[in-house]
């Protein structure tokens, strides 16, 4: 919720989470579940991680105090993935690095992650396009350049045929299989060429769009 920090729901239970009990910040961007059940939450101000009740809450180092956290993941390495303004982050061992990206401007910020079925990662910026990492680390860039729909970034998912959908905004929903991109706007039938995310549920692709 949008100011209203973390709200966890057990049947007819529940519990919420603000700055009080340590988040850094009552704006969520996003909640993602740890390898040992943890909860990994990218917010304002910092990632928090949720352990048996309790919030630790890590603050991202940049030189120009640029400490927000759009997107988190833990890897199948073990390895947390970190969307901020100022990059692309990874932390391993106790250590953080930046992996991609990295410009100062607004439009070059990490704000979406997911992780492919073969372990590499997907990562979506505000307007600089779309990130590739692999296993090794190499890096590769994809814009509208490479058949992109825009290069403003708001949602990620991979399919089970190995497909990535990639929801923009004012592209529409772009499709990368076997490196070419396939491109659907309203043109196709979408309410809106603005696709905030996306969701499966085994048969059909339900995209949500600026008019619903």
């Amino acid at each position: 919720f949008h100011d209203a920090g973390l709200v966890l729901y057990a049947g007819a239970q529940s519990r919420r989470y603000t700055t009080a009990d340590g988040l850094p910040n009552n704006e969520v961007f996003s909640i993602h579940e740890a390898g040992n059940g943890d909860l990994l939450i990218a917010a304002r101000g910092g990632l928090a991680r949720l352990h048996d009740g309790k919030l630790t809450t890590f603050v991202p180092p940049d030189p120009f105090f640029r400490v927000n956290v759009f997107d988190t993941l833990e890897d199948s390495r073990g390895r947390i993935w970190l969307a901020t303004a100022a990059g692309l982050d990874v932390m391993e061992d106790g250590r953080v690095r930046n992996a991609a990206g990295g410009a100062p401007t607004i439009d070059a910020a990490f704000v979406v992650l997911t992780q492919a079925l073969d372990g590499s990662l997907w990562a979506g910026t505000y307007g600089k396009g779309l990130w590739h990492v692999d296993g090794d680390g190499r890096q590769r860039l994809y814009t509208v350049a490479d058949g992109l729909g825009s290069d403003s970034i708001r949602s990620l998912y991979q399919d089970s045929d190995g497909t990535l959908w990639i929801g923009t905004f004012g592209g529409g929903l772009s499709a990368l299989r076997n490196g070419r991109f396939q491109r659907f706007t309203q043109k196709d039938g979408l309410l809106s060429d603005n696709v905030a995310s996306i969701s499966d549920d085994g048969k059909s692709l339900w995209l949500s769009t600026t008019p619903g």
